[in-house]
């Protein structure tokens, strides 16, 4: 698990989760301050269903399989099949725990503020300026749906601290059906997401180097 070094990069950030076929809720929110929050409050109610509908799925199947060291095939099974729900329950528990142990508070008291709306790769998104912990201001970034509904961005959101291996998971994909699964996974998902962090603006210069070269090696 790479949760401690995500925290006090993001200072909170979102971890996310993929919809699982068990879920009964509804995908997606209103808004993409909704969205923000129903993660924060699923995750110190240990509601896995409530934060997986809160996120977007592929950006957990990604993150979750790197973070777990999971070869393409598990990486690709969860991007076509979702993140089973007990994983992700295990998940959003160590997430809690780890927050509270360096913020000295439950995320879901955190203060949630207004969303800055903007559009990378045809794609709306917004970020959202989130408070109260100990790194100051920052920001989880939330991408919309087609459906008119929001959901947080897990790769977007967490940027900075996964560029690096989001490129070296790129470049070591096998050249079989698994791998260009994933590959498509990367045009689809991360590449509008780093674009995306990189308008924002809230990342260096380190991350956008990394992250131009790999939407370069993609193809986006």
């Amino acid at each position: 698990w790479m949760l401690k070094k995500a925290l006090p990069i993001f200072l909170l950030v979102v971890v996310a989760t993929a919809c699982s076929s068990a879920s009964t809720e509804p995908a997606g929110h209103e808004n993409p301050e909704r969205a923000v929050v129903s993660l924060f409050e699923a995750i110190d109610s240990g509601n896995a269903v409530g934060a997986s509908v809160s996120v977007n799925e592929d950006s957990l199947a990604l993150i979750l399989g790197i973070e777990n060291g999971l070869d393409a095939a598990a990486m690709a099974s969860y991007l076509e099949d979702g993140v089973p729900l007990d994983l992700q329950a295990a998940y959003w528990a160590s997430f809690a725990e780890g927050f509270v142990e360096f913020a000295s508070r439950p995320i879901s008291t955190l203060t949630v503020g207004e969303s800055n709306h903007f559009t990378s790769e045809g794609i709306e998104f917004a970020g959202v300026s989130v408070t109260g912990g100990n790194g100051g201001e920052s920001v989880v970034i939330a991408r919309a749906v087609e459906d008119g509904s929001w959901e947080v961005d897990l790769v977007a959101s967490l940027g900075d601290g996964f560029v690096q291996l989001l490129s070296r998971e790129y470049d070591a994909l096998p050249h079989d059906e698994a791998g260009d699964r994933i590959r498509t996974a990367y045009k689809e998902i991360v590449v509008p997401s780093l674009w995306a962090a990189m308008s924002e603006g809230s990342y260096g210069d380190d991350f956008t180097r990394v992250a131009l070269a790999l939407i370069e090696r993609v193809g986006g």
